[in-house]
């Protein structure tokens, strides 16, 4: 009977030193904010797709802010600026010389996306979405992407560099 006693506390002792052991070796990653991620972030690397205005304008706001380091490959950056500007088929087309039709202009600009990632594991950080006002007229279009645009990277901008408050 005493070996069977023995078995019996032998047994949760073992159980308990091994939950011990593996719970000392795998210590825990601690958690880190996104934005705590954003502002720690000094390198970026900028993937585009869709028009290429909204993908300039927010583009060049990026380098000319200096806040972060533009890089021009991805695995030398901390996060990843992901800009899609998805057109609309304006539905105006051309024959070509070979006689299949070639499209004249590529049509509005949907929707802006900005879409902020970490680079090492494509963790989404941040996220925004802005829809240019439509015009029919080309240099009014194109001003409305630029405005769209602008106010799309502001929005970003201020969760990095709050504006002050107005004094009232």
């Amino acid at each position: 009977m005493p070996i069977f006693a023995a078995r019996i506390t032998l047994v949760p002792l073992v159980a308990l030193l091994l939950c011990a052991l593996l719970s000392a070796q795998e210590a825990p990653k601690p958690v880190i904010s996104s934005h705590a991620r954003l502002m720690a972030a000094q390198r970026i690397y900028i993937e585009h797709a869709g028009g290429r205005l909204p993908n300039d304008v927010i583009g060049d706001a990026f380098r000319g802010w200096g806040h972060y380091i533009v890089v021009h490959d991805p695995a030398e950056a901390d996060i990843i600026v992901s800009i899609n500007a998805p057109t609309a088929d304006s539905g105006v087309q051309v024959s070509g010389s070979n006689g299949r039709p070639v499209p004249l202009a590529s049509g509005p600009v949907i929707q802006i996306r900005l879409i902020i990632l970490d680079a090492r594991d494509r963790v989404l950080l941040w996220s925004g979405t802005e829809q240019p006002k439509s015009s029919i007229k080309g240099k009014q279009r194109e001003d409305n992407e630029v405005d769209a645009s602008l106010k799309l990277f502001r929005r970003f901008r201020n969760v990095i560099e709050p504006e002050p408050a107005p004094d009232q």
